[in-house]
């Protein structure tokens, strides 16, 4: 019964990290093409890394397994690809459906952007007073 009961929570756990997965990738494609990361020579590993981790906190569920968390990464992971999407009007329907409202996919946008903004600025002040250190040091 131990067994059937940690292969069965396993199996739950690798799901999960399957839409986690598929959503740091898609925050990590996203950020690659930024101008920003490009220009400050930021890893985007790091910038997208730290945009899942912050939106995850942001997410319905408190265990990466349950249904409910799933679905957010699923629906944030569609929400970010709506711009290549071929048909967008249609999957704005959904992500309203999937978000329960406008109204839930306006609040999930509002986390992704101030996530999204909250790292871009705490990364590039990082790497910039790494330069200006690294500046000080060589003179």
């Amino acid at each position: 019964m131990k067994k059937l009961a940690l292969i069965s929570l396993s199996v739950l756990t690798l799901a999960a990290c399957s839409e986690k997965d598929e959503y740091h990738q898609t925050v990590l494609d996203l950020v690659s093409n930024d101008e920003d990361v490009r220009s400050y020579h930021i890893d985007p590993a790091t910038i997208a890394t730290c945009i899942v981790d912050l939106t995850s906190k942001e997410m319905p569920g408190t265990l990466p397994f349950e249904p409910r968390r799933k679905e957010a990464y699923k629906g944030y992971t569609k929400m970010i690809s709506l711009k290549t999407s071929e048909k967008p009007a249609e999957v704005l329907n959904e992500l309203r459906e999937s978000f329960g409202s406008a109204k839930g996919l306006a609040d999930a946008h509002m986390i992704y952007s101030e996530s999204y903004l909250e790292c871009m600025s705490n990364i590039t002040n990082r790497v910039l007073d790494e330069k200006e250190e690294q500046e000080k040091g060589e003179s």
